[in-house]
């Protein structure tokens, strides 16, 4: 009979499957836009061919196959770019809070055997309304050779929430000045920026998790041999 998985292997595959859903989700989301860029209609030419159609009254505005055909693919492909913009957002805040989650644990000396996320009815992670805890609220890390590079991503993504709830702000005023106009156009491009900060941070987190589990894992190995 085969001994149980340690649960820092367990915990291993669950971060790691939460990087593979963003992975996925980013691959997708990157395709949706290339599809929507290659239909857009300001650089399409709409061919002005008619078509009379059986069975229907005359109708002042003529029926266009092309122009139907190209209205309907820019539809679908807008909205399912939405979708999977929006995929790609929640699974990269997974990744990023469901790795961190799971650093804090190992570092307060915990043996989960998987990441704990709420999820909502709607298929969404529940994520907290705080970002993840700054490298500097994880002090086992310090060591470790990516550290600064987790700096960096922390700081990355903190700059495009910040840029997304300023662009809020704005939105809800009931006036801009053409300054203010210019300020929200650039804070929404900034805020675009959150699900490939989020990722980033949750990569960099991944490579932190294994080194946090050095030791654990060597205990293991010494209690192995001890038996």
């Amino acid at each position: 009979m085969t001994s149980p998985m340690p649960w820092f292997e367990s915990l291993t595959d669950s971060v790691y499957a939460l990087g593979a859903a963003a992975r996925e989700a980013q691959r997708a989301a990157r395709t949706a836009d290339l599809a929507c860029d290659a239909y857009d209609l300001d650089r399409l030419r709409l061919l002005d061919g008619e078509v009379r159609l059986d069975g229907q009254h005359q109708s002042s505005v003529p029926f266009r196959p092309h122009d139907a055909a190209l209205f309907t693919i820019t539809k679908t492909l807008t909205e399912q770019t939405f979708k999977l913009r929006n995929l790609y957002t929640q699974t990269a805040m997974g990744y990023a809070y469901g790795t961190a989650w799971a650093i804090l644990r190992v570092l307060e000396g915990q043996q989960p055997d998987a990441v704990q996320l709420g999820r909502s009815r709607e298929g969404f992670y529940a994520i907290p309304g705080e970002l993840c805890p700054v490298p500097s609220l994880m002090p086992g890390l310090k060591r470790w050779s990516g550290y600064k590079q987790f700096v960096q991503a922390h700081a990355r993504w903190a700059m495009c929430e910040e840029a997304g709830m300023f662009a809020e702000y704005l939105d809800e005023q009931p006036q801009l000045s053409d300054h203010e106009a210019g300020e929200l156009h650039e804070a929404l491009d900034a805020a675009t920026g959150v699900p490939d900060a989020a990722y980033a941070y949750g990569y960099l987190a991944e490579a932190a998790l294994h080194f946090a589990l050095l030791e654990p894992r060597a205990q293991h190995a010494r209690a192995q041999i001890t038996r």
